[in-house]
């Protein structure tokens, strides 16, 4: 191991100041780089700070009090939030299931402006950002069935063919046989 101490002294007596000013910083740059990609993000929240202590909520309790919040609107079906914590700020996503796409600006409107309420007046945090909604579907009781047309097709023998759901009854298939056997024959 001396060895190697040596050889690193001798290679570093070697270079040019300036050359190991640089090194240094490209290590420094490596070491906050590295630091701010595996950073993970915060997962609390400082909500209010007294005498006493510090109250902190986590981004898990936030979603969940959203989710509710949303979920007591009768055109909201299910919700989805994200939060996210970007310095001090909370940036808030939210994707829904609405039972109807009747009032959905209204509906949407009413939703941000309950959650910025929630945040801002339950939890007294102040750096609220942006509340995004987005749909994602609409309930399944304003879908309508195509309903089964029976349309008529007129042939050039005058034939009439019915398109129906329904299976034809045994007197209207024998009929359709004798009818066929009969333009055969013409």
């Amino acid at each position: 191991m001396p060895e190697f101490i040596q050889q690193a002294s001798d290679f570093a007596s070697g270079l040019h100041p300036y050359a190991i000013i640089g090194i240094f910083a490209v290590l420094l740059l490596l070491t906050i780089g590295l630091r701010s990609i595996l950073k993970t993000p915060q997962s609390r929240l400082t909500a209010f700070s007294s005498e006493t202590g510090s109250v902190l909520v986590s981004r898990k309790a936030l979603q969940d009090l959203i989710r509710q919040t949303c979920l007591k609107d009768d055109w909201v079906e299910a919700a989805r939030p994200v939060v996210k914590i970007a310095g001090k700020k909370i940036n808030t996503s939210v994707t829904l299931r609405l039972s109807s796409p009747e009032n959905l600006k209204e509906t949407t409107e009413r939703l941000q402006t309950r959650i910025s309420g929630l945040l801002q007046k339950s939890l007294s945090f102040d750096q609220i950002g942006p509340t995004e909604i987005m749909v994602s579907s609409f309930g399944k009781q304003d879908v309508d069935e195509p309903a089964i047309v029976e349309t008529a097709l007129q042939t050039d023998t005058g034939l009439t063919t019915l398109l129906s759901s329904k299976k034809p009854d045994s007197a209207d298939s024998e009929k359709t046989i004798e009818t066929e056997q009969e333009t055969k024959a013409k």
